[in-house]
């Protein structure tokens, strides 16, 4: 009576997910919906933060695995992101085949892979944590009938402390789960069931002293944002530690010189306050030219122009800075100088700079 109590507590969840449109065969596949709900099944708080549904095989008529997001969770050493994963009504496995577990090197056999978590902010994507131990749920204890839902877990590394939510990327498919909280302490009570159903209590996660062994850095991976000035004049290339400035040397100069145009002033200014709010070391300005005219004059302009955008960045980009400037000419082109609109874009200068505090 107990176990189909439970099933039925379980049920519940997952009906309201199908309810949603997430969970289920005809369910696309990629979708996540945020949710912030807390349920009580069986006596246990269930936080239901997210519901998502994931398709796998690589096929038509994929089968879906659904599942509800319960917790980000800082603990001693990690993050662990909890979930629970189901199956449909109408399908006859018992074992979940979602796509998670798969092998891939650096992994554990069986342990969860496939899920990512990002931080936008901070320009920074983590996966899970990699070694000969599993830092997960393990593939082979997750068992359940169709309309039940198992939890699992898989660690993470630590978060910095100004985090405050994150993006959940699900499966292959990358399933957005996005602005999931990030909170305080692993879930409880914990049963020794590694994948217990919804309702049974919470698994038990990896001790502080085997994550201690672990190396972060493996699982971190930056990311770079792109973004483009409302004039048109400046595209960015950003991640948590450098900021890469291209600016159309068009906007900046007239054709063959490096005297700096009235528009370019606006633009510079805007980069200048940047780099005065959150720059620190070396930023180097380099000049490139198409392929119009002799190397050595292209050369020679590239350098000046260089010259020209260092001389009206440096007043403006306070003291914890310096600059260098050089000069390309036609030697770095973007692409082929075979058209005049891929000429215009090989005349540009770039600003490279690093950020303060991973760019927050």
């Amino acid at each position: 009576m107990r176990a189909r109590q439970r099933r039925r507590a379980a049920s519940t969840l997952l009906a309201g997910a199908m309810a949603l449109g997430l969970v289920g065969a005809s369910a696309p596949a990629a979708v996540g919906t945020a949710r912030a709900d807390v349920v009580d099944v069986a006596g246990v708080d269930v936080p239901v933060l997210a519901t998502f549904a994931v398709s796998y095989g690589g096929g038509a008529g994929d089968r879906t695995v659904g599942g509800v997001v319960h917790g980000v969770r800082r603990v001693e050493g990690a993050t662990v992101l909890y979930l629970s994963l189901g199956l449909p009504a109408d399908d006859s496995r018992t074992a979940v085949a979602s796509g998670l577990f798969d092998s891939r090197q650096g992994y554990a056999s069986g342990a969860i892979s496939d899920i990512t978590l990002v931080d936008r902010p901070g320009l920074t994507a983590y996966r899970p944590l990699m070694g000969e131990e599993a830092y997960s749920t393990l593939e082979r204890d997750v068992s359940l009938e169709p309309d039940e839902l198992a939890v699992v877990w898989v660690a993470f590394p630590e978060l910095p402390p100004d985090v405050e939510q994150v993006d959940v990327l699900i499966g292959k498919t990358l399933t957005p789960v996005p602005a999931i909280a990030v909170e305080d302490g692993a879930l409880t009570p914990t049963v020794d069931d590694p994948a217990p159903l919804v309702g049974e209590g919470w698994p038990e996660v990896a001790q502080q002293a085997s994550l201690a062994q672990v190396d972060p850095q493996r699982s971190i991976r930056p990311m770079t944002a792109h973004r483009e000035s409302t004039d048109d004049t400046t595209q960015l290339a950003e991640t948590s530690e450098q900021v890469d400035a291209t600016l159309a040397a068009d906007v900046l100069f007239d054709k063959s010189s490096a005297a700096l145009s009235p528009a370019a002033q606006q633009a510079l200014a805007t980069l200048a306050a940047d780099i005065a709010a959150r720059g620190q070391g070396e930023v180097v300005v380099v000049g490139h030219t198409d392929s119009d005219g002799s190397d050595q004059s292209n050369q020679l302009l590239s350098e000046q122009r260089a010259a020209g955008v260092v001389a009206a960045l440096q007043p403006l980009a306070g003291g914890a800075v310096t600059f260098a400037a050089q000069g390309r000419g036609e030697s770095e082109p973007l692409v082929s100088n075979s058209s005049p609109e891929n000429m215009q874009l090989n005349r540009r200068v770039t600003v490279t700079y690093q950020v303060k505090d991973g760019g927050r």
